[in-house]
């Protein structure tokens, strides 16, 4: 199977960021990226509450288990946690590979990285389908 090109695609598209969903951005997420997801998604981003999505710059493992536990308590059963890191080659690289079994302590899975630029990557974690609720709530 060839892999697909998706390097015409913003970093705001690769992220699936919606117009109205409820999102958070934290940290250094580069250069313009929270500009652009306050407008993909046509209001301001929120601080508090139920989150849809949260986009987060983390920089080291112990910043990475803190976020999975904070955002993990207010996201949706069906949102996403967008945990940002420093590419390899950077003195700040944190494997993506060594957050996901502590994304799975607290009930969520990865299922997408994505480069958001020339320094930083993405991997999303999201809440298992066998234990999300019926009514969209969050667990």
């Amino acid at each position: 199977m060839a892999d697909k090109d998706y390097s015409h695609r913003s970093a705001v598209e690769k992220l699936g960021v919606k117009p109205d969903q409820r999102v958070e951005v934290s940290g250094d997420v580069g250069p313009g990226l929270r500009g652009d997801v306050k407008e993909a998604l046509g209001r301001g981003l929120v601080r508090a509450g139920t989150l849809d999505g949260a986009v987060v710059m983390v920089e080291s493992l112990d910043e990475a288990k803190e976020a999975l536990v904070k955002y993990r308590a207010r996201l949706r059963d069906s949102g996403y946690l967008w945990l940002i890191t420093r590419k390899r080659g950077h003195e700040s690289y944190l494997n993506q590979v060594a957050l996901v079994p502590h994304a799975k302590r607290v009930g969520l899975i990865d299922n997408k990285t994505c480069s958001i630029d020339a320094e930083r990557s993405g991997i999303r974690f999201v809440v298992p389908r066998a234990l999300r609720s019926t009514n969209g709530k969050v667990a």
